[in-house]
């Protein structure tokens, strides 16, 4: 299957030192009325059916991104013909994608029953379902990963796994070649007239969907291109935009990777930031962030006196919890976030528990994991 994108570039990008120029003194930095980092819902779709949203008129070969009903287009594939059933995005910031229909990479056949692992450039087998035993006549219109890695599929149609029955609207996990029941959709309450076309969960382990058709669940109607909360014994709305087309669906969804935090000495656990001096060089450790998928961290510099000046100093480290560089003039204090291959996590909690702004010059997009081990 070929498959080339046009992939937009972000402009944005935590605990904290203060640094005098004289003394290099380590303060832990407690900042009182603290504006909290904008909270709301972000992710990636794909809709059946060219929709306008937000004014803007996308199609079906384009991965689309919502931060709160504000849209833009994450991958372009510029090409009619490539449509996709199913989506989930990887922390390391590749893709897992079902195509709608069969397509031909090569001499490899590609079908709706498979999944698929995409760099933005290179396709790759990620999951053979004619090898699992997955049926011709079913597609794989829901697929997200479970927190110990399992594959995660819903399906089209009604399908018998393994000599195993599932629904449409059920969702079905796959680990050492073995399907088994993730969710049971009917002892849920969805009725059998409407399918799950999209789910993932949220980085909170919350399991979020949304349907096909308008569905009552509880008394509540519940639209296509919502996302539903599933809380383990109820539904409620998880997020909608008022102004979605009632022409469109959500053709699968996935939430964008959250990120972390680094040790505060308080609520997340490890060794926290420290700062040491010598030989004119600052030296910054800290303490390993508590979501394992973040693998690199960033460092942000402001001026003290002047509290959320912060902007990006070193939007790498490598992956290094220390870094050493030329003490600056001035007083200063550091803030070190971590960061996946698409977000960057929490800058930190002031003292009256809120979120600590981004920085003026940020290095990623910002999104805080809802919860962190």
């Amino acid at each position: 299957m070929t498959m080339q994108a046009s992939t937009r570039s972000h402009g944005r990008s935590a605990r904290s030192a203060l640094t005098n120029r004289s003394a290099a003194l380590l303060v832990v930095l407690s900042l009182v009325g603290a504006v909290p980092a904008t909270s709301g819902v972000s992710y990636y779709f794909v809709t059946d059916v060219p929709a306008t949203l937000g004014g803007i008129d996308y199609t079906p070969d384009e991965i689309l991104r919502s931060d709160n009903s504000v849209y833009s287009v994450e991958l372009n594939f510029g090409d009619s013909s490539v449509r996709l059933l199913a989506l989930h995005r990887l922390p390391d910031g590749r893709w897992l994608l079902v195509p709608a229909t069969p397509a031909v990479d090569g001499t490899s056949a590609v079908e709706p029953r498979d999944v698929i692992l995409f760099d933005g450039v290179t396709p790759a087998p990620y999951f053979d379902g004619s090898t699992a035993g997955v049926p011709d006549y079913a597609r794989i219109d829901s697929v997200f990963l479970d927190a110990d890695g399992s594959l995660v599929l819903g399906f089209d149609v009604p399908v018998n796994l393994g000599g195993t029955e599932y629904s449409r609207s059920d969702l079905v996990r796959y680990s050492g070649g073995v399907f088994s029941l993730f969710w049971d959709a009917e002892a849920a309450g969805v009725p059998a007239d409407a399918n799950v076309v999209g789910a993932d969960r949220d980085s909170g382990g919350t399991l979020v969907v949304s349907f096909d058709v308008p569905t009552n669940l509880g008394g509540t109607e519940y639209l296509p291109g919502q996302l539903v909360r599933w809380n383990g014994s109820a539904f409620s709305s998880y997020f909608v935009d008022p102004a979605w087309p009632s022409s469109a669906q959500i053709g699968d969804f996935g939430f964008v990777p959250s990120a972390g935090s680094v040790p505060d000495g308080g609520g997340a656990p490890g060794t926290p930031l420290t700062v040491s001096a010598a030989g004119g060089n600052l030296t910054l450790s800290w303490g390993a962030s508590c979501a394992t998928p973040d693998t690199d961290y960033e460092i942000y510099e402001g001026t003290i006196g002047i509290y959320y000046s912060h902007t990006q100093k070193f939007c790498t480290t490598g992956g290094a919890t220390t870094r050493t560089f030329s003490q600056p003039a001035g007083n200063t204090y550091y803030l070190v976030v971590p960061k996946n291959a698409v977000s960057e996590g929490s800058y930190g909690r002031a003292s009256n528990g809120s979120e600590r702004p981004q920085g003026s010059a940020a290095c990623l997009p910002q999104q805080i994991a809802l919860a962190c081990p």
